[in-house]
């Protein structure tokens, strides 16, 4: 019997990268590879805190949102600035659009909004296609008086704490109390005023802002709630919210030198 020699008996290489890939082909295709959803991937998915999950957000007056109609760019937002589409959200709480007019948006999730837009613009089109997104979040606001630097309102964008506020407000002046911080959530009175402590890992102090919550440092070493309000709310109350005049900038200023 003749033997042929080893180096015959082994498949030239470009047979053996066929075979090989042939064989990791077949196993592929006999496994079906994990699907990941999209909604699985928002769930799991931690968006970075510059970004903030605005799906629940409720609209509200100077918000201003960009909607899209498929095929029909001219029944969506005109341009609003810089040449970039968009709508404003007025005063009254809607937002206006070619054809269908006014739709009611204040309190209300941009997917709540491009329902009804859908639902009105199909008595013109056949099956209409609606995208919308927010484009600024400038509805929702919270202010920080007394001895602070950058005493004002604030646009609350994102998730926020009660001392990332006094933070975005500049930090406290030489005289300010940062053991008795009053925050004050709701209509100005007693009942709806908190005492906080910024010195002490007070656990209040990282209590999440509010739209319209108002923050206040004073200079006074207030002993208890009772006396903070007593001070305070007589004033408060004569500040218009949102602050909108000159008036009530000079009573924030006195209030700081009280």
């Amino acid at each position: 019997m003749s033997h042929r020699p080893l180096s015959a008996r082994i498949p030239p290489p470009s047979l053996l990268l066929g075979a090989v890939t042939w064989l990791w082909l077949l196993s592929a295709c006999s496994s079906e590879p994990p699907v990941v959803l999209q909604s699985e991937m928002l769930e799991t998915e931690t968006p970075a805190w510059g970004e903030p999950q605005v799906f629940d957000y409720p609209l509200g007056p100077n918000d201003v949102v960009r909607v899209n109609v498929w095929k029909h760019p001219e029944l969506g937002s005109s341009i609003y600035r810089a040449n970039t589409p968009g709508t404003p959200v007025d005063a009254s709480g809607k937002i206006s659009l070619p054809v269908i007019g006014e739709v009611v948006a204040a309190g209300r999730t941009i997917f709540e909004v491009r329902d009804e837009i859908q639902l009105r613009l199909a008595e013109y089109l056949l099956d209409p296609r609606v995208d919308i997104s927010l484009l600024e979040q400038n509805a929702h606001r919270f202010y920080v008086f007394g001895e602070v630097r950058k005493p004002g309102a604030f646009v609350m964008n994102r998730p926020i704490t009660a001392i990332q506020a006094l933070a975005m407000a500049g930090g406290y002046t030489t005289d300010a109390d940062r053991n008795h911080i009053a925050l004050v959530r709701g209509p100005i009175a007693e009942e709806n005023l908190t005492l906080f402590d910024t010195e002490n890992l007070d656990p209040l102090s990282t209590t999440p802002v509010r739209d319209g919550d108002l923050i206040f440092v004073t200079q006074r070493d207030w002993a208890e709630v009772g006396q903070a309000a007593r001070d305070l709310v007589p004033l408060l109350q004569l500040i218009s919210l949102p602050v909108g005049t000159a008036r009530d900038i000079v009573l924030i200023e006195n209030i700081r030198r009280d």
